[in-house]
């Protein structure tokens, strides 16, 4: 093996490799996790559609769109395992196979079981896509910078596609969407040609180091999980926190709707300088701002209160991840640490949000501001540890 490649290979040997991907990798790579998180963001805009095609309850319905969710937690491990023996090539061959599958059998699948189990097959498709994707952006020479061109991409796609849905399902039925997802697979196949033959992401794997992952990527890990947990006890009760407060339908309605635009700023407007900015600096700035909001949240008596402290939350989440994803990035040369972020933000937020759900009934919504700050605190305090450790953060990035 060359000596650059070598585990044992210094930081400056490692940023080098990560700069190493042709910008052409770095597009077929972000453009599959696209289809991927696209799909796992309209996803739960079926359950309306579900419930009144398919006379399915809304039990159930979220029950379907749950499976997706912990489905790609399963397809980030799959393609982790998969590529120590396989080329990102395969893997992403792989992933779109068993995403197109999934989805055709969705379209045929009227019954709950069914779509259960089409839903579980794509998702780990997605899965595996969303882990590629990820991998390929943390060999980017900024990280931070092409997640944020990501998510901004993410954010603003997921919007147009979940204010086209109920009229999309209304026309042409439910199953229609899913053909849709199925075509946009297919047609994604022809281009992960561009993708490397070689085991990228086995270049730098050590098998006497399975076991023992990076200090630093442990850190790193453990903090996107609860910083993502307690995100998920706030932004799925966000419905309910406003009509604690007295908000309006129409002014909880409006929030919502601004939340995308709020995050487009936040991922982009201010992910797009990870690259220049102290990520842990950048980080405590956009706690403060975070706490600030919720605060207010829980104070606002008027909708344009609620609204404002509503975009205030969104948009200090979505700009904190790219500068999360920097930290966990430079933390774990081999990939593997950037590789299971769609695993562990996606878990973070369904334990999150599931762990709340069984404390509202007995502590109220005012829980769910004290799950996210239990979340949001500890979980910057680990990627402080990751910075620390792999020392990040006591640096500009280059």
């Amino acid at each position: 093996m060359d000596r650059d490649n070598s585990p044992s290979a210094d930081p400056a040997t490692a940023d080098a490799l990560a700069a190493s991907l042709p910008i052409k990798v770095l597009y077929v790579g972000g453009a599959l996790a696209l289809i991927a998180s696209i799909i796992s963001a309209v996803v739960p805009a079926f359950v309306g559609a579900w419930q009144t095609q398919y006379g399915i309850g809304a039990d159930q319905a979220g029950y379907i769109a749950a499976t997706e969710f912990f489905a790609q937690v399963v397809g980030a491990g799959v393609f982790i395992l998969a590529s120590r023996t396989r080329s990102w090539r395969q893997c992403a061959v792989g992933g779109l196979l068993i995403l197109i599958v999934g989805n055709l059998a969705s379209a045929a699948s009227p019954h709950v079981n069914a779509l259960i189990s089409a839903r579980a097959v794509a998702g780990v498709g997605g899965g595996m896509l969303r882990a590629l994707g990820m991998a390929c952006l943390a060999r980017a020479r900024s990280p931070g910078l092409a997640f944020a061109l990501y998510a901004t991409a993410q954010v603003a796609i997921a919007a147009i596609l979940t204010a086209l849905l109920p009229t999309v399902v209304v026309v042409a039925g439910a199953h229609a969407p899913f053909i849709a997802m199925a075509a946009i697979g297919a047609a994604a196949i022809f281009s992960v040609r561009l993708l490397p033959t070689l085991k990228a992401v086995n270049a730098q794997w050590d098998w006497r180091n399975a076991r023992r992952p990076p200090a630093a990527a442990s850190w790193a890990i453990a903090a996107l999980f609860i910083y993502f947990a307690g995100q998920g006890a706030l932004w799925t009760f966000l419905e309910p926190i406003g009509k604690s407060q007295f908000i309006e339908h129409s002014g909880i309605t409006h929030a919502l709707t601004l939340l995308n635009i709020a995050g487009l700023i936040g991922s982009f407007g201010v992910g797009a300088l990870a690259h220049r900015m102290n990520p842990i600096v950048a980080l405590t700035a956009l706690l403060a701002l975070g706490l600030l909001s919720v605060f207010l949240l829980f104070k606002a008596h008027t909708s344009t209160a609620f609204i404002a402290a509503s975009c205030g939350f969104y948009f200090a989440w979505c700009a904190s991840f790219p500068f999360q994803f920097t930290i966990i990035a430079r933390a774990d040369a081999t990939g593997t640490a950037s590789a299971a972020v769609p695993a562990v933000d996606t878990l973070g937020l369904a334990s999150g949000a599931a762990l709340e759900g069984m404390c509202l009934p007995h502590l109220g919504v005012t829980a769910t501001g004290w799950a996210w700050a239990a979340g949001s605190l500890i979980g910057f305090s680990c990627f402080v540890m990751a910075a620390r450790t792999r020392h990040i953060g006591v640096r500009r990035c280059q």
